[in-house]
């Protein structure tokens, strides 16, 4: 099995990804349709992405001396209210849209996730976790919240298959094709922009490997404050690249706002942790 993945993913990277980033593919949507019945790619990578992120935690946790029937629990209780608060996130911040359209807001398949209310949501679900199989929370956090940053490099393909997430129109040599049906109004005359979301997924993995890096090196104590300061700015980054980005205070738009907030939170965090002992 991890052969084959391995394959697909070498011919991914090295032959389908170069050819949709020129135009000669347009990608699919799709990954398969059975009559009314279709899974799409976004869908797919982003189930995928939690999937490996649960698989690690589990694996932090056992190595970090928790039972396994709690590293094996814990995980979907963060799953669940990460992804319950990931969709209450984007109904909020589309409350016009939704208050005409209720029913709309239980279509998950159709797309519409956000980060910050999966980060509210997973944080929620850690607590009720630890809480229920009495571990110390940070403790969980520290092995749980750096899997994020895998789950999203894997999960923005989605945005990949859906020639989403993109940047302002480019001549470099990275430059993405974005089919014409599928190009921001007023774009419309230009075929190639940023790959945005490739940036980002780069950026995660970098720094997941950093936090690997450091984790062996001083203990993972650090864990979720590391996760909470540098997703963020990851974000607040990648945010001035993206075609829709829309100041709302001075330069910065509403979800950088919202990352500043969360690194003030990491940074109390990791202080806090600094005057203590242990966790």
């Amino acid at each position: 099995m991890l052969g084959i993945i391995f394959f697909v993913g070498l011919y991914f990277f090295l032959a389908y990804l170069p050819a949709a980033f020129i135009g000669q593919i347009i990608p699919n949507q799709f990954l398969f349709e059975v009559g009314n019945f279709h899974v799409r790619w976004y869908g797919f990578l982003i189930a995928s992405g939690i999937l490996v992120a649960y698989f690690l935690s589990d694996r932090a946790m056992v190595k970090n001396s928790i039972r396994a029937h709690t590293s094996e629990t814990i995980p979907i209780y963060v799953i669940l209210f990460g992804l319950i608060g990931a969709r209450l996130g984007f109904v909020l911040q589309n409350i016009p849209y939704f208050s005409k359209n209720f029913l709309e807001m239980f279509r998950v398949w159709d797309g519409g996730l956000s980060i910050h209310g999966a980060i509210l949501g997973g944080i929620i679900g850690i607590w009720i976790g630890a809480s229920i199989y009495r571990e110390n929370f940070l403790k969980i956090a520290n092995c749980i919240a750096p899997t994020i940053f895998v789950a999203g490099a894997i999960g923005r393909f989605g945005n990949f298959f859906n020639q989403e997430i993109i940047g302002r129109p480019a001549e470099v040599w990275w430059k993405m094709y974005i089919a014409l049906q599928n190009r921001p109004a007023g774009y419309e005359n230009f075929s190639f922009f940023h790959p945005v979301f490739l940036y980002e997924s780069i950026l995660f993995l970098l720094f997941y490997g950093a936090y690997l890096f450091l984790a062996k090196k001083y203990g993972n104590k650090f864990g979720f404050a590391y996760t909470l300061i540098f997703y963020s700015l990851i974000r607040i980054i990648v945010e001035f690249w993206r075609i829709d980005y829309r100041p709302f205070f001075g330069p910065f738009d509403l979800a950088q706002l919202v990352s500043f907030g969360i690194i003030l939170v990491g940074l109390t965090i990791a202080v806090v942790t600094l005057t203590k002992r242990e966790i």
